[in-house]
């Protein structure tokens, strides 16, 4: 029994295929396939020089596309690279999946299914935990939702709240404080800290302590 198991496997593993000799060859292609795609992501991965970062970060050469072109280029090399990644695992697994046995065929549409799963599941996980940070900022710090309505509208996008028509600005602003349990009748005073970060960035003088003003002068 065991020798025609290993005679069948051999005469298998020397038919010829359809587009080449033998079924080895998928897996010389598919390793091809992946050393191609390693190369395109390795190559796409672009480190700045700190003496160009420095110079960004002082406003020097703004206005060069030449980041937007990189980006570019750097985004195709990824697709691609995945692309010939993808392709060269597949070819590899179609040689070995007819050796394979229907159990191990079963296993692994069942790792298969659950990865999705897990993928669905992490999506739908990250949505609620970026929707409880969104909560726990807005409670702590003081935002005019009505005069930032592009910023209120990607929060409600966030909450999955849709616009509506006959929605007016209040209606819309008084959901999405809703969904962020806030209470849109009632106005929120500025924090200290949020005080504190205005004043720095309009360069304003930060009022002196009660101490001092309560206190008399020299």
């Amino acid at each position: 029994m065991g020798d025609s198991t290993q005679a069948a496997c051999r005469l298998r593993q020397q038919r010829p295929s359809i587009f080449m000799g033998t079924e080895y060859d998928y897996t010389i292609i598919g390793l091809t396939c992946m050393i191609v795609g390693l190369i395109l992501l390795a190559n796409s991965i672009v480190f700045r020089s700190p003496r160009r970062l420095v110079e960004e970060y002082f406003g020097v050469g703004i206005g060069s596309m030449r980041p937007v072109r990189d980006y570019v280029l750097n985004k195709i090399q990824v697709i691609i690279g995945f692309l010939f990644l993808t392709a060269g695992v597949i070819l590899q697994g179609l040689t070995a999946w007819g050796l394979v046995s229907t159990t191990i065929k079963i296993v692994c549409g069942l790792l298969i299914l659950f990865a999705v799963g897990v993928y669905f599941f992490g999506k739908r996980y990250s949505r609620r935990i970026f929707q409880q940070i969104l909560r726990q900022h807005f409670k702590q710090h003081a935002f005019d939702f009505q005069q930032n309505m592009s910023v209120t509208k990607q929060i409600g996008k966030a909450f999955g709240i849709l616009e509506s028509p006959d929605d007016s600005v209040e209606k819309y602003v008084a959901k999405v404080m809703l969904a962020l349990d806030l209470d849109p009748t009632k106005p929120r005073e500025e924090s200290e800290k949020d005080m504190r970060s205005r004043r720095l960035r309009e360069m304003a003088p930060l009022p002196m302590p009660r101490s001092n003003q309560t206190g008399g002068g020299i």
